[in-house]
């Protein structure tokens, strides 16, 4: 094993977006004039099994490979060219063996009345949660610290980076099934095979962490109306008010 070498993992459909792809050529351009970690890339279809599969057939090929590092990153998403330095610049394979970056969501919430729906922009920044009547699940931080490296119950695998020890103990305590999906006991429902990932992961646990610090970009479809055009003209006009308030004198220093 190669210590810091990284090989990248994303499983697809036929098709990546333009972003992530011309994101990756920078990343690569990047990585060739600095560190030289990246190692190679695991690229798997997603076929009729399902992400789950494509997920877990991504890692037994990592296994086999001599990297210590894999960086999962969605074919939808954009990010930095420095990205990856940035996850390794605060990741450690005990203390910090699981580092996402701060990524986006969009959950459709209602109805607009017009055939489309209503959504809201959710971070992928959970916590394991119990309510009062007996239930548990994932709850969304809603309110994160800026540009710092936080602790939390789980993440999504659209930008994470994790060491291989992680992968390594999980198969040792429930075989090769790193991204089966598994269902929440309290309500029936499965949970999404990332978010059963981390669980596992946290059942041993394994400490992880999102960087709100590395940014990320989420390509999605969505519906535009009056009142985003209107939310938009407020925000500006916020915006330009922050922007001309003069500062207010230094005092003197004594």
């Amino acid at each position: 094993m190669t210590d810091g070498t990284v090989q990248i993992a994303y499983v697809c459909g036929n098709t990546v977006h333009y972003s992530w792809h011309r994101c990756y050529e920078d990343l690569r351009a990047y990585d060739a004039a600095n560190g030289q970690r990246l190692a190679g890339f695991i690229g798997i279809r997603c076929g009729t099994d399902g992400l789950s599969s494509a997920r877990n057939q991504a890692v037994e090929h990592f296994l086999e490979s001599g990297s210590e590092w894999l960086w999962w990153i969605d074919t939808d998403m954009g990010f930095g060219p420095d990205t990856v330095d940035r996850l390794l610049e605060v990741a450690d394979p005990v203390e910090r063996p699981v580092v996402g970056g701060l990524c986006f969501f969009n959950r459709e919430d209602a109805s607009d009345g017009m055939g489309g729906y209503r959504s809201t922009v959710v971070p992928t920044v959970y916590d394991w949660t119990h309510t009062d009547d007996g239930k548990m699940g994932w709850a969304v931080r809603w309110q994160y610290p800026t540009n710092a490296v936080t602790r939390v119950g789980g993440t999504g695998s659209a930008c994470i980076l994790i060491h291989r020890s992680v992968f390594e103990r999980v198969e040792s305590a429930h075989g090769r099934a790193w991204y089966d999906r598994v269902p929440n006991t309290t309500t029936g429902q499965l949970i999404g095979e990332d978010l059963s990932f981390c669980l596992r992961a946290g059942a041993l646990k394994v400490p992880i962490h999102v960087h709100t610090g590395v940014p990320t970009t989420h390509f999605k479809s969505v519906w535009l109306q009056e009142e985003d055009y209107w939310q938009q003209v407020a925000l500006n006009s916020i915006r330009e008010s922050i922007a001309t308030v003069e500062p207010e004198p230094a005092e003197a220093a004594p």
